[in-house]
């Protein structure tokens, strides 16, 4: 079996999911019986990717086999729509362009409003409410991580100019939180690190440390987003 390398993509997949549990307050048979199907077909999508169809068949239907309950017993019938929806597109090798890793990313993030659904039987504005923040928030990593990635090719390069479509992206992220209050302050920590990670940028690229400061990030942002939510409530 082979085990996705993208620190990243695990974050995108499981942040959303564990805070729509979280917010929701539910941590049950139906919850656990959907994260063991979402683990299984994010594994069965490397398997895939990486030929080896073997493993690939085998975690497709064991992601299958755990859905299935989910929908019978407990009537989440619009997880069919989902994967059905969702699968074509999740099968397909992610490309380095820009637009496609948010359109990834807010594929990943479905994750939210799926768990919020599954846990509670809802599938009104607070499921696609959590969809939005965390595309939101993880839309701006894919900005944060691009611009230490093209500082370290374009060395000698200004940080203002190689820092300038982080900078936008979380000055709005910023002025969105302002106006969005409580649920805002889930934002914070994200913005202020964007904003330092410019005035620190340098052309060395240590991938493994910001592999791990992004998930360190990732998590005060599911922190910080469930602290918000219960604080709204």
């Amino acid at each position: 079996m082979h085990l996705p390398r993208e620190h990243g993509a695990w974050g995108i997949l499981l942040i959303p999911f564990a805070t729509a549990a979280a917010i929701a307050g539910v941590f049950n048979a139906p919850v656990a019986l959907l994260l063991a199907s979402v683990l299984s077909f994010y594994l069965a999508r490397t398997s895939f990717l990486k030929g080896d169809y073997r493993w690939m068949a085998g975690l497709l239907l064991l992601s299958g086999v755990a859905a299935v309950p989910v929908v019978w017993i407990w009537h989440r019938w619009w997880l069919v729509a989902f994967g059905a929806g969702v699968a074509p597109v999740a099968l397909r090798r992610t490309d380095r362009g820009i637009a496609l890793q948010l359109a990834a990313v807010a594929g990943l993030t479905l994750t939210a409003p799926v768990a919020w659904y599954v846990a509670t039987g809802s599938l009104g504005w607070p499921a696609w409410r959590l969809w939005l923040l965390n595309t939101l928030y993880f839309a701006g990593r894919v900005f944060y991580v691009k611009m230490h990635i093209t500082a370290a090719i374009q060395r000698g390069a200004s940080r203002l100019r190689l820092g300038a479509p982080t900078l936008v992206y979380h000055g709005v992220l910023a002025g969105l939180a302002a106006c969005w209050w409580p649920v805002g302050l889930a934002f914070v920590p994200d913005v202020i690190h964007a904003f330092s990670g410019v005035a620190r940028l340098t052309p060395v690229l240590r991938i493994k440390h910001l592999a791990w400061t992004e998930v360190a990030a990732s998590v005060v942002f599911g922190l910080s987003l469930i602290a918000a939510m219960r604080l709204w409530r």
